[in-house]
């Protein structure tokens, strides 16, 4: 068999093939699209309901009924800055001024949203300053060079009067702040722990765990996704068309009671160490003294048994934090969470390190600090060195041992 050449398909990166690239483009639009969803959950804005991909790659309905439109463009930090010579900014106008026309009135506000810089001259290629220009003026009478050049060319390309494209722009902002591509699912975490209750105590990985479900959601909204979930027998009912259109809205519309929804399914996808309410055990009913005895059999210095002491009660406190905020039931099952999760980690970095001829506890403590470093998932808002006086509370409450040796037993 002839040697095979050295470049190979799977090791070469593909060119002319911008298909992975639109995918991406996709999926920044759906997570800003989640971002936008937060708004939902803030008590000072006065959004009411979000849709994606109605009419505009992001339709605010406010409260009083009036609506925002939001046209999402994405550019690489490479390429030039947005000018209304482009076609995507001049597409974006017309998009605006055609809703304008069919929906008169109901619109307080379009927004060209970018994570790219635009053209920042005060002149005609600067979207800013034509806008700025057109809503200083009174009409379009008042409008001249090239202003009213793009004025007429967007009024054109939505079939229009010029009087209407000009009302649209009027009401028309451009935003260039929003986050990197890689930084927008950064940012939805972000922004979800500042508007969701339950991310207040919780890990990042849980936060991000329902950012993503919120995410996906806004994906199956922003597609045809209830057409997986019509009834087979819709042709044959009395308004077929109105019923699919009505599934079809139903799935676009995201409010309050959805979101949640949504980030409680996410965060919840992983099910709580629960046990029976009645087994659970209460913070600081360990021993002590049987907590410094395992240490010492292990080989542990005074000054890593006096921290040891130390981090143990900074964990039970935290427990009494938790059933405090939570109330017990809850706080208990919180602080059994975290024991299990640790007693698991104890056990492997005893089995991981036992001996028979020597002390292991230093070397024990040393790979459990490394697998509790590793652990982000379930451990609400605990430090690492909260966990690691977890382990030690489990050791006062003869859970976890340290050597080979029990000398405590024949005390």
């Amino acid at each position: 068999m002839a040697d095979l050449p050295t470049r190979q398909p799977d090791t070469v990166p593909a060119t002319g093939d911008p298909g992975d690239d639109t995918a991406r483009r996709y999926r920044y639009q759906w997570t800003y699209a989640a971002i936008v969803c937060c708004m939902l959950l803030d008590e000072t804005e006065d959004a009411a309901e979000v849709f994606c991909e109605q009419h505009e790659d992001i339709l605010i309905k406010h409260t009083d009924g009036t609506f925002s439109g939001l046209q999402i463009k994405t550019r690489e930090s490479s390429q030039a800055v947005w000018r209304t010579s482009d076609e995507a900014v001049r597409h974006s106008c017309a998009r605006f001024a055609k809703l304008e026309a069919e929906f008169p009135g109901r619109f307080r506000a379009f927004r060209f949203c970018t994570n790219h810089p635009l053209h920042a001259a005060n002149n005609g290629q600067g979207l800013r300053h034509v806008l700025e220009t057109v809503s200083a003026a009174s009409s379009v009478n008042d409008l001249s060079g090239p202003v009213q050049k793009f004025l007429v060319c967007v009024a054109d390309e939505a079939g229009c009067a010029p009087e209407v494209a000009f009302t649209a722009l009027c009401n028309t902002e451009a935003f260039d702040d929003l986050p990197k591509l890689p930084d927008v699912e950064t940012r939805l975490v972000k922004e979800l722990t500042s508007v969701w209750s339950r991310a207040e105590d919780c890990s990042y990985r849980s936060v991000q765990r329902a950012a993503r479900s919120l995410l996906v959601e806004c994906e199956r909204a922003s597609s045809l996704a209830h057409e997986d979930v019509l009834p087979a027998y819709l042709p044959a009912t009395d308004d077929p068309v109105g019923a699919e259109l009505s599934a079809r809205l139903a799935d676009k519309r995201m409010d309050r009671p959805r979101v949640l929804a949504v980030l409680d399914l996410g965060f919840d996808e992983t099910a709580p160490l629960d046990g029976d309410p009645d087994a659970l055990v209460e913070p600081g009913t360990g021993a002590t003294h049987l907590l410094l005895k395992k240490l010492d059999a292990g080989g542990f210095s005074v000054v890593s048994c006096n921290s040891a002491k130390d981090l143990r009660d900074k964990a039970d406190y935290l427990g009494l934090v938790w059933i405090n905020k939570h109330g017990r039931i809850r706080g208990l099952q919180r602080y059994g969470q975290v024991r299990s999760l640790v007693l698991k980690d104890a056990a492997q970095a005893f089995e991981a390190t036992k001996r028979v001829d020597r002390a292991f506890g230093p070397d024990m403590l040393s790979t459990l600090r490394e697998r509790l470093e590793q652990r982000r998932e379930g451990v609400y808002d605990c430090s690492n060195e909260h966990l690691e006086g977890f382990a030690y509370s489990l050791t006062s409450q003869c859970e976890v041992q340290w050597s080979h040796a029990r000398p405590w037993e024949s005390a």
